[in-house]
């Protein structure tokens, strides 16, 4: 059985690092593959897409933003300017106590970025993604497993 869904929006302001606008179909098979596996979840398209729409209905996208946010800086490798470009637009979009999209960091690591944007790395944001992608896994992701969108689509009758 195929469950067609669909999704609009996109995960960031201008620049779109990750569109969401589709049509998917999600067999069960694909959906139990999801409910074993989280990593199969966040790296599959149609996956990410409806955990991203979850996790928006609950104002938690942004850490799914930052976690893609910080993948895409490290595979485009910024170097000199452009890296200190890329490593202030992530920091004022998701680290900055006045961000709209401020995510949950503890302090230790925020200092730590703080530090870092002076001299930074593509490490700079290794330890704060660690740390959103426990939260996804352990937080998130659980309750987006008993979600009744979701459910749906592992039942046996769909």
């Amino acid at each position: 059985a195929v469950v067609s869904t669909q999704s609009t929006g996109s995960l960031t302001r201008g620049k779109k690092i990750f569109k969401l606008r589709s049509k998917s179909s999600i067999s069960r098979d694909q959906a139990t593959r999801w409910e074993k596996n989280f990593d199969a979840l966040i790296n599959d398209a149609n996956g990410l897409k409806l955990f991203t729409e979850f996790a928006r209905k609950r104002h938690a996208a942004e850490n799914i933003e930052f976690w893609l946010a910080v993948n895409e800086f490290k595979k485009k490798r910024p170097q000199g300017e452009r890296l200190t470009e890329a490593t202030r637009r992530i920091y004022r979009t998701f680290i900055c106590n006045q961000s709209e999209k401020q995510i949950n960091i503890n302090d230790t690591i925020r200092k730590d970025i703080i530090r870092g944007i002076e001299n930074p790395s593509l490490k700079l944001f290794d330890e704060a993604q660690e740390q959103i992608y426990i939260l996804m896994k352990t937080d998130i992701y659980p309750r987006f497993l008993r979600d009744e969108t979701f459910m749906s689509l592992t039942a046996e009758n769909s």
